[in-house]
């Protein structure tokens, strides 16, 4: 007879069973191998744990605000006397005279059905009026007890307890911003600095309208002025057999360079190179005279 094994000797050879051989589960859920290759469940595939949210929709295009149909100021559209003025009932002769034929009978039907659908929708929307008001004035309600609570409640025993070492700084930032001992000396050169500009700005202002009313004795105003000033720009030039360009006849544009050259006295010409500073301070002087006297002055 071979010898009986203990309890513990059984447990440790179940313990050494091999991890390839099947083992059982004893649940009541469905197994894994009962689903069929054409289910996606098929293959084990980690989800997020948020796989079920569901992400904003971009909805073109937007909606106009609805109409006030109730304004605090306007009549009451609930009332039998706006339906009287808006909707009136057909007099009586005609509500109980007989329709002539079938479309008269079918128009009374129709007004009668559109004066009774006036009707019902004010009154439906007049109800959700009312509704919507209530709904947010319980809220506002129930936000302001609220709040009134959390500001009217007792110190809690962690902030009570964790006072004491709170240091000053600190306490200045948990009450509010911090004020700027040099506010003041800010504030006055800000000041300063937009009445500087806007000083900058009246001179240029008052320099424009000297200068218009300068140039405004040479602006066109008549037909006459229009004539003679066409007459004057729009003359033949006698061009030279050859030149293509009007600036082959006459002489082009100064460059910069030639401006240049004027200041610096380095004229390539005998004429120009020869010629005194006059002209040139001249137009320095009347400049000056134009800053000295705040505005433009005739050459």
């Amino acid at each position: 007879m071979p010898p009986s094994l203990s309890r513990s000797s059984l447990s440790s050879l179940g313990r050494c069973r091999p991890s390839y051989l099947p083992s059982r589960n004893f649940s009541t859920t469905i197994s894994l191998l009962a689903i069929g290759p054409e289910s996606p469940r098929y293959i084990e595939i980690p989800y997020t744990p948020q796989r079920d949210a569901i992400s904003k929709k971009d909805i073109k295009g937007k909606l106009p605000p609805p109409r006030n149909l109730f304004p605090k100021r306007g009549r009451d559209k609930t009332s039998p006397d706006y339906f009287a003025q808006t909707i009136p009932e057909p007099k009586a002769a005609h509500r109980f005279s007989k329709p002539a034929d079938e479309s008269v009978a079918f128009k009374r039907r129709m007004a009668a059905s559109r004066r009774a659908n006036l009707r019902e929708g004010l009154a439906e929307l007049h109800r959700r009026k009312v509704r919507q008001e209530r709904a947010v004035e319980f809220r506002s309600a129930a936000k302001r007890e609220d709040r009134e609570e959390r500001v009217r409640a007792p110190q809690r025993d962690d902030e009570l307890f964790t006072n004491p070492t709170i240091k000053s700084a600190v306490r200045a930032l948990q009450t509010g911003f911090i004020p700027d001992p040099e506010r003041e000396a800010i504030i006055t050169e800000k000041a300063a600095r937009v009445e500087a500009l806007e000083a900058i700005k009246s001179e240029q202002r008052k320099d424009a309208l000297q200068t218009l009313y300068m140039n405004a004795r040479s602006f066109i105003t008549t037909e006459e002025q229009l004539d003679t000033e066409i007459e004057k720009i729009f003359i033949p030039y006698p061009q030279v057999a050859g030149m293509d360009s009007i600036w082959d006849a006459l002489a082009p544009p100064p460059t910069v360079q030639d401006m240049l050259s004027v200041v610096n006295h380095s004229q390539s010409t005998a004429m120009g190179y020869y010629q005194g500073p006059a002209a040139l301070t001249g137009k320095r002087m009347k400049r000056i005279a134009e800053e000295l006297t705040g505005g433009k002055m005739d050459g």
